[in-house]
């Protein structure tokens, strides 16, 4: 995708596909402007002049005749002060499949190509008018689903990782020149109180890059979600709480028991993150060959689950079978369920078989305790990723994947000086290790890894 790029002009829908009031097409490179003027007129039917940065109605027509397509509003950005760093149009016209598709076929017979997949965000790349962290948060912006997941993206693509990590590798290329010039200069050869003060300054570095990498315990979980499986025996209200945590009836809940027979998926978002709730089937002893599937599947989503919630139902007594089946599963919340109906299990019977793990007392049908069950499952997200500094939350496996690298450089590095060893041995890890750094925001410029990053973007962005 990168060979080549720069010379071609492209153009591609930047809407969602579908009817609606507005769709918009993007055209971007050295010939976007002259496109343009080939295909539009002003409503008086005259040439249009357009000025960067301000939006015109304009005509769009067949090249030479009076055949209108469409009238839009057409905005032209003068390079380099546009998204991409190039001249750049955006047309927003009607929103019907049928003239979007008629203008793009009309652009491309006029000289422009049709863009591959985030083709804009990477030429935005390879013209500085974002670095790689940016152009990914750009990707995660569109992709979220929780006002959370916005704003860390939004925060990313403003470049506030970007500007943590400035005056990081600002302080490794330092020590590298220190490094340097006691390799060049024989009179500068480090004495024992230079390698001191460089192996603290590595120890100063490596703790802020680790506190960093420690960040993507919460941030993988903002980014992916989290899976949380609501178990427990036949009847004690699963589904009852499944529906009130959604706001919906998306489970059948009736008196009978074994009415879930398979695992119901839905989403939903607490404390910001996506959570992936699984109404199961009870767990019991049975005959039945489709309800013996569903108990089975239901172990299949506790397996895969990373929080398990064990329903139970408040009455006088725990039955001994389900402190049994509930003994071999990992849980993580105990919500006793039904406390309106009458009296409940003694608190020493519940607060043995929780084990010390948190305990709600609820009633799904009225609603008490739900707010404790979220409030619980957000603190069992926050204790699983550690709270730390949003704004520098690394959510990106691949960021993560380079800090990693670049650590483990400097921790070898850093044991090279520590050892005696020369400066040559040491200045090989650094050097690596700023490479590493370099990979995170694109200054570290590897083609595939570039390539396979925009590649998941959508077509138009």
């Amino acid at each position: 995708m990168i060979e080549g790029v720069t010379p071609t002009t492209i153009a591609a829908i930047a809407t969602p596909p579908g009817r609606g009031a507005i769709g918009m097409i993007r055209l971007s490179g050295p010939a976007a402007l002259s496109i343009l003027l080939r295909i539009a007129r002003t409503p008086s039917g005259r040439a249009p002049n357009p000025v960067p940065n301000r939006t015109s109605l304009l005509t769009l027509h067949q090249p030479g005749t009076d055949w209108l397509i469409d009238e839009a509003l057409v905005t032209f950005f003068k390079s380099p002060h546009s998204f991409t760093g190039e001249d750049l149009v955006e047309i927003s016209c009607h929103g019907s499949p049928v003239v979007l598709a008629e203008l793009l076929s009309l652009l491309s017979r006029e000289g422009a190509r049709m863009a591959e997949p985030g083709e804009f965000s990477l030429r935005a790349f390879l013209n500085q008018r974002l670095d790689l962290v940016q152009a990914e948060a750009v990707n995660d912006l569109i992709s979220s689903r929780t006002t959370y997941q916005a704003r860390l993206a939004l925060r990313q693509m403003r470049g506030e990782l970007s500007r943590q990590l400035s005056p990081l590798r600002t302080a490794l290329v330092e020590l590298i020149v220190r490094l340097e010039s006691a390799v060049e200069f024989v009179e500068d050869d480090l004495d024992p109180l230079d390698r001191a003060d460089i192996c603290h300054a590595l120890d100063q570095l490596i703790g802020e890059l680790e506190r960093m990498a420690s960040s993507y315990g919460i941030g993988r979980i903002i980014r992916t979600g989290v899976k949380l499986a609501l178990v427990g025996l036949p009847n004690v209200g699963k589904s009852s709480i499944f529906n009130a945590l959604l706001g919906q009836d998306r489970a059948i809940v009736t008196p009978l028991p074994g009415t879930t027979r398979d695992t119901l998926h839905e989403q939903l978002s607490i404390g910001g993150v996506p959570v992936n709730i699984i109404d199961t089937a009870g767990i019991r002893e049975t005959s039945d060959p489709i309800e013996m599937i569903g108990v089975d599947r239901t172990r299949s989503a506790v397996a895969d689950a990373d929080f398990v919630i064990a329903v139970l139902e408040a009455s006088t007594h725990l039955p001994g079978v389900e402190k049994e089946l509930l003994q071999e599963l990992p849980i993580s919340l105990f919500a006793v369920n039904k406390c309106d109906l009458g009296p409940v299990a003694s608190p020493d019977a519940i607060n043995n078989l929780a084990d010390g793990r948190p305990v709600v007392m609820m009633s799904a049908l009225s609603g008490d305790g739900l707010d404790a069950i979220r409030e619980n499952i957000h603190q069992l997200i926050l204790a699983t990723g550690g709270a730390t500094d949003e704004s520098a939350i690394i959510t990106n496996q691949r960021h993560h994947q380079a800090l990693l690298d670049t650590l483990s450089r400097l921790r070898e590095g850093r044991s090279d000086l520590a050892a005696g060893f020369t400066e040559e041995i040491a200045l090989n890890n650094l050097h690596q290790a700023l490479r590493s750094l370099g990979v995170i925001t694109g200054e570290t410029f590897i083609g595939e890894i570039i390539n396979q990053i925009f590649s998941t973007f959508c077509i138009g962005k």
